[in-house]
């Protein structure tokens, strides 16, 4: 016998399974290595072959999409990139399953018939299956023997699971196998088989020892199994038995994984609906798992507990268990306020700080009372869209697995005020998350400026009066109410508030120890930069206004600030003409959970009195002069 002849040898008298793929991969390598040394190179060939077979990935959940190197059900095992000797750069595959000829399948066929291994036998038979490309995979006994194959290969899986000293967790290949067995009876149709499947996999569940180490799985993959193909289950097996069992190994879980309890009430209220029987003793079951985690954080220190009562919360305010809402409400007051929040802060080289000292007083004594207004509008110190977004990238590419992990923002009183899960939601928190870093540096060279150009009477309240006068904001708008014809200028509403800046600043630059009013000035300018956006609405033709139903009733509303701002967003569809950087800015600073929130925290009377910052006054007053650079034509 040739080296590979003994390899087929050897393979047929030994117990290699799926947990045998390392070594049969070494084996075939050395069997390789001894043929091409020989010149034999048709075996050599059918070596590799045979290594590719043993390495190539074999799932229903794999679809066809050539230029990332799958077929139906095939898939590589190892990708990359390499370069060509031209330097040009191409993707790399292997096992390259687009690259199997008819001819490789007919050496899988062969291999399949003649091998007398199960584990080797599904792999080469799935090959077959799945490659379609000869007349033996498409025959209907070809599918029941392969079933035949993975359904008894599944079971010696099992039996293997079921000794407590199992290393090698082989319930995760009795569960992959046995679903690839269940996938093959349904999509070849062949009923005496799925019907066969069926009755396994429900008299498996339910005999199962709950106190198994591999208890989780199986009664999680098994339950999920039927409920996702409900429609092929509904008539062989009772639910309410499945759900039965479930709350039995769920009682067993809490003992040890209390997630793991969670996890198998997920399922059991998932089948409830599709049964449609009551599962409000499951939430409430739900919602005491949740109140342990709660528990087990708090003791721990953990602001995790806060979520998790949360979560318990919404669940028992689902059922309407009022007692139990009371208590639990009671509960989330005395935890949300305990947990400190960690504060990250980084102060620049002091090299730098005096280097951005000296631009800007050098930039104040050389410019005019315009030019400083000017500059406050152009806002150099705040990076771009695209710097922005190019750090957000990079910060992704540094850590890799903390942008695959969904974010949640929480308030000062330990609140979810906003969850990012979504891949989508995640690029978002991580563009936020960058903005507000470039942020915080602008802002602080902003104030820097502020203060300068005021120290040195380059900026006043008469300065930025008179330059408003000259915008739109001194221009009417007009408007009925009840009949009766009103001119409204926007410049009216918010020069007040401007004018209080100055006289805050001049009270505290003769006497430092007065204590300036901040909080008449933010409360007042933060609201109008909502009315000057829907003055801007107004004048380019966006209604500020939307219906909604209540009932039969069809009601209007004024819009939301964030629906303004996705309103004046401008694009070759809605040429609105607004400065994207601004729009964005002004998203940040004022309704933006993610960011300062401002409008919000006002509006809603969440802010405290060490909140009101000077900063935020001047970013808020530049956010207005921003709005006032608009000119309006009409067409």
């Amino acid at each position: 016998m040739n080296e590979l002849e003994i390899f087929y040898d050897n393979l047929d008298k030994s117990d290699y399974d799926s947990r045998s793929r390392h070594k049969i991969n070494q084996e075939l390598q050395k069997v390789s290595t001894v043929l091409n040394e020989k010149g034999e190179f048709k075996l050599f060939k059918k070596s590799e072959l045979e290594r590719q077979g043993f390495a190539i990935i074999k799932s229903f959940d794999k679809k066809e999409d050539r230029e990332n190197g799958t077929l139906n059900g095939l898939s590589w095992t190892t990708s990359g990139n390499k370069t060509l000797e031209d330097k040009s750069v191409v993707p790399f595959y292997w096992p390259d399953v687009t690259k199997l000829t008819k001819e490789d399948f007919e050496y899988f066929e062969e291999r399949y018939k003649k091998t007398k291994n199960l584990y080797s036998k599904t792999e080469f038979g799935l090959l077959i299956y799945f490659g379609g490309k000869t007349r033996f995979s498409n025959h209907r006994d070809f599918k029941i023997s392969l079933f035949e194959n993975l359904f008894s290969l599944s079971k010696t899986y099992l039996e293997k699971s079921k000794n407590p000293n199992d290393k090698n967790h082989y319930i995760l290949d009795y569960i992959s196998t046995l679903k690839a067995a269940f996938q093959l009876a349904l999509k070849a149709k062949i009923s005496p088989e799925l019907k066969k499947i069926i009755e396994h996999v429900y008299e498996t569940h339910q005999n199962w020892d709950v106190t198994n180490n591999s208890s989780l799985r199986v009664l999680l993959d098994l339950s999920s199994l039927s409920s996702e193909h409900f429609k092929n289950f509904k008539n062989e097996v009772d639910y309410e038995k499945i759900i039965s069992k479930n709350l039995e190994g769920a009682k067993e879980q809490e003992k040890t994984h209390t997630w793991g309890a969670i996890y198998i009430v997920d399922i059991c209220i998932k089948i409830s609906k599709k049964i449609n029987i009551d599962f409000t003793d499951l939430l409430k079951y739900k919602a005491e798992l949740y109140l342990k985690l709660s528990n087990e954080a708090d003791k721990n220190n953990n602001i995790a507990s806060v979520s998790f009562t949360e979560t318990a919360l919404r669940l028992y305010q689902q059922v309407k268990d009022s007692t139990k809402i009371q208590e639990i409400e009671k509960l989330y007051s005395e935890q949300r306020g305990k947990f400190k929040m960690a504060t990250i802060s980084q102060t620049l080289p002091e090299e730098e700080a005096k280097r951005i000292t000296n631009k800007i007083i050098s930039t104040v004594n050389s410019f005019n009372e315009l030019q400083i207004i000017e500059t406050l509008i152009a806002s150099p110190w705040f990076s771009n869209i695209d710097g922005i977004r190019e750090m957000a990238e990079n910060s992704k590419k540094a850590s890799p697995f903390l942008s695959m992990l969904g974010s949640s923002v929480i308030d000062k009183f330990g609140n979810t005020i906003d969850k990012f899960n979504t891949e989508e939601e995640r690029e978002e928190y991580n563009f936020w998350q960058s903005f507000g870093f470039s942020f915080q540096i602008g802002k602080q060279t902003m104030h820097k400026f502020f203060i300068e150009a005021y120290k040195e009477n380059k900026i006043s309240f008469e300065s930025i009066k008179t330059f408003l006068e000259g915008t739109w904001f001194n221009e009417p708008i007009s408007r009925n109410y009840n009949g009766e014809k009103y001119d409204i200028l926007p410049i009216h509403l918010v020069l007040p508030g401007i004018k209080k800046i100055f006289e805050e600043l001049d009270k505290f630059s003769n006497n430092n120890k007065y204590e300036a009013d901040y909080v008449l000035i933010t409360d007042s300018l933060v609201l109008k930069v909502e009315t000057l956006i829907r003055n801007f609405c107004e004048k380019i033709g966006i209604s500020t206004f939307k219906t909604r139903q209540k009932g039969k009733d069809e009601l209007v509303m004024e819009k939301l600030l964030d629906d303004l701002l996705a309103d004046i967003k401008h694009s070759d569809n809605n040429p609105t003409g607004f400065d994207e950087e601004d729009r964005v800015l002004i998203k940040y600073v004022m309704s933006e959970k993610a960011g300062l929130n401002l409008r919000n925290q006002i509006a809603h009377g969440l802010m405290d009195i060490y909140e009101y910052i000077f900063p935020n006054i001047v970013t808020v007053l530049c956010i207005i002069l921003k709005l006032s650079k608009y000119h309006f034509v009409k067409r």
